[in-house]
């Protein structure tokens, strides 16, 4: 009757455990119930077997059952039937055989505490054992005993063996994949600190597999080492996913200017092609495929898109961008020339379409000849070459022209007769508001006021080109420009 209460109280108390307590407590303690429970039911089974008997039988079918996970059948066992779980447990652990043998030990212990039995019955029962058995019943159980122990202790010991070569086998593989990520995430990261702490878990990962078994490795501590990787890994996974996100977001906003110039060109070669003035149409189709694949490219480059992609795809985002970037650009640069080539004439002319074509809020006009512009940002050096100018010869620079509209350099440009002294439409660099066409008084190349800017414009950040030199395809000592005028792609 006292086992049976207790076989129930301890079932009672397992279920508590189980709802009530963390599970860094409630498994050990179910352990050392399920060991005490097992004390009950062989009493219950074998009621005369000694406490003792009842103790290491108990301990016995704990381990053995424990023991029965380092094979494949218990896993099969609970696939089949999951309820067996509470039967069986779910998996091996070294740690659970000491507990067991607590359990086993406090069973043993409480049930001789509660239901001891009266020296004259135990006398009585010495008597009787005597009469049936003699001596050999004491000797068997002498021998018994002590070997069960044993087996236990064996079974144990084996146990942990395996254990501990299972855990290093895993801890080992766990080192393997973290060093692979520690290489392959050089120059990847958003953070290095993240690398360096990578390199220090595997450091005391490494000095744990070296430690020996049992004495310095214990059941636990590769597992403990491992979870430790395993953060570590996907802090520098997540650290790589943030650099590859950021470098791509980067490439892709210098996508965009690239994409918009294009665009541009494109529409400003088609809007001459249908002039009768277009260039090759090969370099337009070029530009057009090209442009259709930066734009399949940005949409799929969105910020939500990536954050689908797996870490090796994210990591080519960028070099992709770039690729695509470049591509585009080589592109365009191929149509502007081919349109150069088209319709400016002269191996010095360079088109570009905005010529002629410059927004009002990228012009200034000239402070002292308000009724000429040049770009904004090139008036303060041209106001400084006029100061000193004037400090020298008492007068302004005479502008005569500056900045002209297309429609002005049209009007001064004709096809059929062209004016040797006007590039054509979208070849002149005063439509792009970088020249100026200076006085330099009747002497021209000879006077002193030639000499002095040819002396001292650049300092102010205008020049005479080489085709306007005495010596040039079109002699023009009144044709100045900045030194920013582009004078190619």
């Amino acid at each position: 009757m006292t086992a049976l209460l207790l076989a129930g109280a301890t079932v009672a108390a397992g279920l508590a455990g189980r709802a009530w307590l963390p599970g860094d407590v409630g498994g050990p303690l179910g352990d050392v119930l399920y060991a005490m429970l097992v004390v009950w039911l062989v009493v219950l089974v074998l009621p005369r077997a000694p406490r003792v008997v009842a103790s290491v039988t108990a301990l016995t079918v704990c381990t053995a059952i424990e023991l029965s996970h380092l094979t494949g059948m218990p896993g099969e066992l609970l696939e089949r039937v999951p309820a067996a779980r509470f039967v069986l447990g779910t998996g091996f652990g070294a740690a659970d055989l000491a507990w067991y043998a607590l359990g086993a030990f406090l069973g043993g212990a409480l049930l001789a505490l509660l239901s001891p039995r009266a020296p004259a019955v135990d006398e009585a029962l010495r008597h009787v054992r005597a009469d049936r058995v003699g001596g050999s019943g004491r000797r068997a159980a002498a021998i018994l005993v002590p070997l069960a122990l044993v087996g236990v202790l064996v079974a144990a010991g084996v146990g942990v063996g395996r254990s501990l070569s299972i855990e290093a086998q895993e801890l080992a593989a766990q080192v393997d994949v973290a060093r692979s990520e520690l290489a392959d995430s050089a120059d990847r990261v958003a953070d290095d600190g993240v690398r360096s702490q990578l390199s220090g878990v595997i450091d005391e990962a490494g000095t744990v597999l070296e430690g020996r078994p049992v004495l310095d490795r214990r059941p636990g501590d590769a597992a403990r080492a491992g979870d430790r990787l395993e953060r570590a890994v996907t802090t520098v996974h997540g650290s790589r996913r943030a650099f590859a996100t950021s470098e791509a977001a980067e490439v892709r906003e210098t996508l965009g200017p690239v994409q918009r110039r294009a665009e541009r060109i494109l529409s400003a070669t088609d809007e001459l092609a249908d002039a009768g003035r277009g260039a090759d149409e090969t370099a337009r189709s070029d530009l057009r495929h090209a442009l259709d694949v930066a734009a399949d490219t940005l949409g799929t480059t969105q910020a939500d898109r990536l954050a689908e992609l797996p870490l090796a795809d994210l990591e080519s985002i960028a070099g992709t961008l770039a690729t695509h970037r470049d591509d585009l650009d080589v592109a365009t640069t191929d149509l502007m020339s081919a349109q150069d080539a088209a319709v400016c004439p002269e191996p010095d002319q360079v088109w570009f379409p905005e010529a002629g074509k410059l927004p009002a809020k990228r012009l200034a006009p000239i402070p002292w000849a308000p009724e000429h512009s040049v770009r904004a940002d090139l008036v303060d050096g041209l106001v400084a070459l006029d100061e000193a100018f004037r400090a020298e010869f008492g007068e302004h620079l005479t502008v005569n022209s500056a900045y002209r509209s297309y429609e002005e350099q049209v009007a001064v440009y004709d096809p059929d007769d062209p004016n040797p002294l006007a590039a054509p439409p979208g070849c002149s660099n005063h439509g792009l508001g970088t020249a100026v066409d200076l006085s330099m008084g009747p002497e021209s190349f000879d006077g002193a006021r030639y000499a002095w800017m040819k002396e001292h414009a650049e300092d102010y950040g205008w020049t005479h080109p080489a085709w306007a030199e005495p010596d040039g395809r079109l002699p023009e000592a009144w044709h100045w420009e900045s030194v920013e005028t582009p004078l190619g792609y």
